[in-house]
């Protein structure tokens, strides 16, 4: 029960928070450049407007993800507001479950509400829009945009805002080109100390469909289902850590 009150309080959080609007001004500019970009284009254009809404769907939830984890986490260490809540009878890790759960909750819900508006807009033009396709790559970059958040918080627990910022988008970058780097890479000893790193760097990639939905097409179910069972591995992975990781963490109460 503590950790879905503390849940509540981080959506009720978010809704308050000035990044938020601005993140959501940003998503609203892109719906609306996407219809420009349908009407200056002569063929093609419910596919372009899909692949573009996709793209601004991924883009602003990885954003939001983690300057929200930051934020909703770090201000409550440098207001010193987290030792009048650890002060009762609440455990860390049920307070840092708690801020994570709200947070996916809510950035779930914007993320298919993002997405039935993606439908709707690229309807518009009389195509054969994918929905099934449209439905898993929403639902995919949902699970993405989970597993960064709790990448989020593993770094935020253990790092400065700053810092955090860098490292969270930095895998980021990295989940989507860990076949590039490695490709790159021809000597042994590079080789090692890349594979040895890659290992805890999880496969972004295994959740970037929007070519496909662009296209119409759809995956298996099954493989579907595969991807959320890693999603929901790696979130568990960063999260467990962080919890760890604050666990022992030296905070004045």
């Amino acid at each position: 029960m503590n950790t879905l009150r503390i849940a509540w309080i981080a959506v009720r959080e978010l809704l308050h928070e000035k990044i938020f609007y601005i993140l959501a001004s940003f998503t609203a500019a892109s719906l609306v450049f996407s219809l420009l970009l349908g009407q200056l284009t002569y063929a093609e254009q419910a596919k372009l407007t899909l692949d573009f809404m996709l793209g601004c769907t991924h883009l602003s939830m990885a954003l939001f993800a983690v300057f929200m984890g930051i934020s909703l986490f770090q201000k409550e260490l440098t207001s010193g507001s987290i030792s009048m809540t650890l002060s009762k009878p609440i455990s860390r890790t049920t307070f840092l479950a708690g801020k994570c759960l709200g947070q996916i909750g809510m950035q779930t819900l914007l993320t298919f509400l993002m997405g039935a508006l993606t439908i709707a807009i690229s309807s518009r033009y009389g195509a054969d829009i994918a929905t099934k396709a449209t439905i898993q790559t929403t639902a995919l970059i949902a699970c993405e945009v989970a597993v960064l958040t709790a990448m989020t918080y593993f770094f935020a627990v253990n790092t400065g805002s700053i810092t955090t910022a860098i490292l969270s988008l930095g895998l980021f970058a990295l989940g989507h080109t860990r076949d590039l780097v490695g490709s790159n890479l021809r000597k042994p000893d590079e080789l090692f100390i890349w594979n040895s790193i890659r290992s805890f760097i999880p496969d972004l990639e295994v959740f970037n469909m929007k070519q496909l939905a662009s296209y119409g097409q759809s995956i298996s179910w099954t493989e579907f289902g595969w991807a959320t069972v890693y999603a929901a591995v790696c979130f568990c992975f960063y999260l467990v850590l962080a919890a760890l990781c604050f666990e022992r963490k030296d905070i004045l109460t």
